[in-house]
């Protein structure tokens, strides 16, 4: 292995740090004057009908409107998110003071969010805003969310595919007068800035394309184009690939990541990588079809003969790994083989797939896939799953071999055997049971340990804002993004002391090893309890499916599971997302009618993001600390990697046990974020485990979270506490109505 260069983590003095953002005022005479210091400078605001210009660029018109607008202030409004408001608030301030634009050009603002449920929240508030109208706006999504061609499974593989050979059949030949096979991405250009509102979310795009029998895939491109404010999941921004197939341009921009809190772990997840030897072989019976066929040019046939060849080492490689994992014990379905960085680079090495043939293999997989997405007709037979294997090999190879090596101590390989058993009781159990293994898969896992390496890609942007209500701690965080964030906003809740409740619960410690019945059957006398006090909706969150499962099987043998269902309708999260948008739409209608109980988790689709307002949460019930699986592969090799650099990040970077901790508790309090969302909400949050009698264990709780504990009692003499603020509450409700 190639000797170690200076870490990520090595202490650094400020003119080290990678990339700082500074607001400061100028005057427009020194516009063009380089900085020498690293900060962003705000130029002079441009006025309406001034004699100053600005001159326009390809993709975005100067919008004169946008300078000075004229409308009404913006608006805020009972069923607004909080944070939203505050984030609209900030631009505003910002808008008062200073502009943001550079030279001869408007920057494009990219607001990323984790769902594009929570986009639908920014376009609502964007339409209350005074530059709806005077800022154009698209919002990106994939083909599975916004094809409107019938798929047939039978004829594709994915709808990627169909809509790679329906759009791409005509487009190559130049000569021809002819359209695609497509008639919705004929029609694109029907759907654009004049045919659809100023404010437009997903699901209004999808409605006028459909009106219009226009795809919304490609209008929504073609009009990214010339857009000020560009909306999108933000994996879209983060993820390399992503962004250069969607041809989002982030230099000198602006990027705007909601639910920031996430962004640590989506960016590991971006730079790490799953190879399965399935898909590996259904590659080479592609590329073996097309290798016989030799159609195209040499220089194509060419390509396809080195990249079968390196496909087909690949495979052999997998093969000889078989056997040295086959008698490892199975944990949680899968057995692992961790690999030494250096063990693993000399295994490639051995097979001619490692450093040496990178560079090549590198430069054949970006001309081939270019090939295959522009004229697929000269690689028929091979899909779109192909190439998508062939660009992540190439990409995880790359984080390792390029930059001299430099990268190489932030991954951990792991060679992994997948199984599935005929019966699901034994799948803990040792390998002597490998009679009752069903099915088996063997991956490649290439796992990334520091976030940084993704994130860094960001700092070519002219400004980057993280907004979530737990970032906290802000310093750990700094680090292990590996960026500086010299500007923090963190303002204090805006509800009334009096207006929420909050209490602690030592019914149970709630991990999975510790929920016997006795204590299953006192989570649902809590939980039964909290519905009877609580009108309309009530969340419940627990650590994972599995604890859900749990209770819900106790909760129905004993019983309480029809008394719940006499006193509110009950719903549970669903991981399918079509299967859940129709329960979230029942549960607020049920809100409404005779009251609703939803159990959820945290993390999934109902803890974060979703916003319930009034009515639809007026009680959080958070049942554990959310700890992730101490046994997960990732999770284990994570704590070791902080432990390991914190002692060089002088204190900034976690400790393995700290990082957990608080990995943990951002998720326990983004669940407790649900319950009141702007000053005239109302609710009572009930944290249930007896961990929480100790004050360490409510040290990374929010601090208006902290600040509003009633009580330090533990035991369920508060529940009559909770329900005489249900019925103080109420009543005021009624009086006011």
């Amino acid at each position: 292995m190639i000797g170690r260069e200076k870490s990520i983590y090595d202490v650094q003095t400020d003119e080290q740090l990678p990339y700082q953002c500074k607001v400061e005022k100028r005057g427009n005479s020194c516009a063009d004057e380089p900085r020498g210091d690293g900060f962003v400078t705000i130029h002079k605001k441009l006025r309406k009908n001034s004699s100053d210009s600005v001159k326009p660029n390809s993709n975005v018109e100067p919008n004169p409107g946008l300078l000075t607008p004229t409308k009404h202030p913006i608006q805020e409004n009972g069923d607004t998110p909080e944070k939203v408001r505050e984030l609209y608030s900030l631009v505003e301030n910002l808008r008062c003071r200073t502009s943001i634009f550079v030279n001869s050009s408007l920057p494009v603002i990219y607001y990323g969010a984790r769902t594009h449920k929570q986009l639908q929240q920014v376009v609502k508030e964007f339409k209350r805003t005074v530059y709806c109208g005077n800022a154009s706006m698209t919002i990106l999504s994939s083909r599975d969310n916004t094809c409107l061609r019938e798929y047939d499974s039978k004829q594709w593989p994915s709808k990627n595919d169909m809509c790679r050979g329906c759009t791409k059949t005509f487009q190559a030949d130049k000569s021809s007068s002819k359209g695609s096979n497509c008639p919705y991405f004929d029609n694109r250009k029907a759907l654009n800035h004049k045919t659809l509102p100023p404010a437009f979310d997903l699901t209004d795009l999808i409605e006028a394309g459909e009106r219009l029998k226009a795809c919304p895939f490609y209008a929504a491109r073609d009009m990214a184009s010339g857009a000020n404010i560009i909306m999108c999941p933000y994996n879209y921004l983060v993820d390399p690939g992503i962004r250069n197939r969607m041809q989002i341009n982030l230099q000198d921009n602006i990027v705007i990541i909601d639910e920031g809190h996430n962004i640590e772990d989506i960016c590991r997840d971006t730079a790490s990588f799953d190879f399965k030897l399935d898909h590996l072989r259904n590659a080479i019976k592609e590329m073996t079809a097309a290798a016989s066929q030799r159609f195209g040019s040499q220089h194509l046939i060419s390509h396809i003969d080195f990249l079968l060849n390196v496909l087909k080492k690949w495979e052999q490689w997998f093969e000889n790994q078989i056997p040295l994992i086959k008698g490892v014990v199975i944990n949680n379905k899968e057995a692992t083989k961790l690999f030494d960085m250096d063990a693993f680079v000399n295994t490639l090495n051995e097979y001619n797939i490692g450093m040496e043939r990178y560079n090549g293999f590198s430069k054949k997989v970006l001309e081939f896939c270019k090939k295959l997405q522009e004229d697929p007709r000269t690689l028929v037979g091979v899909t779109q799953s192909t190439g998508t294997l062939l660009e992540s090999l190439e990409t995880a190879l790359g984080y390792l071999f390029r930059d001299s090596c430099r990268n190489m101590e932030h991954f951990i390989p792991v060679f992994v055997r997948k199984v599935d058993f005929a019966n699901d009781n034994v799948s803990w159990r040792h390998s002597q049971f490998e009679k009752s293994v069903k099915n088996e898969q063997y991956i490649l896992r290439l796992i990334c340990l520091n976030p940084a390496l993704i994130f860094s890609e960001l700092h070519s942007a002219r400004t980057v804002i993280l907004a979530s209500g737990t970032l906290t701690p802000m310093d750990a965080l700094k680090a292990e993004l590996g960026t500086s964030f010299p500007h923090a906003i963190s303002p204090k809740h805006a509800i009334s002391t009096d207006r929420v409740w909050v209490g602690a619960l030592s019914a149970a410690r709630c991990t999975r090893a510790a929920l016997d019945a006795a204590a299953q059957d006192a989570l649902g006398r809590a939980v039964r309890a909290v519905c009877a006090a609580a009108p309309h909706g009530v969340l419940c969150f627990a650590p994972s499916y599995d604890v859900l499962r749990v209770l819900r099987a106790r909760w129905q043998d004993t019983g309480l599971w029809r008394e719940l269902e006499k006193l509110k309708d009950v719903y549970i999260e669903d991981t399918d997302a079509k299967r859940h948008d129709t329960m979230m739409q029942e549960y607020v209608e049920s809100v409404e009618g005779r009251g609703a109980l939803l159990l959820s988790v945290y993390r999934g689709k109902v803890a974060e993001g979703m916003d319930f307002r009034d009515r639809q949460a007026r009680a959080v019930i958070a049942i554990g600390i959310p700890y992730s699986n101490t046994k997960n592969i990732a999770v284990m090799e994570k704590k070791k990697y902080n432990d390991k650099y914190s002692r060089n990040s002088n204190g900034q970077l976690l400790a393995g046990s700290e990082w957990y901790r608080v990995h943990a508790y951002r998720a326990l309090n983004q669940a407790l974020g649900r319950c009141v969302r702007h000053k005239d909400d109302w609710g009572a949050l009930l944290l249930i485990d007896s961990r929480f009698e100790k004050s360490q264990n409510r040290e990374h709780l929010s601090s208006w979270v902290k600040s509003l504990f009633k009580t330090n009692d533990h035991s369920f003499n508060i529940l009559e506490d909770l329900k005489s603020f249900m019925v103080r509450m109420n009543q005021n409700d009624e009086n006011t109505t």
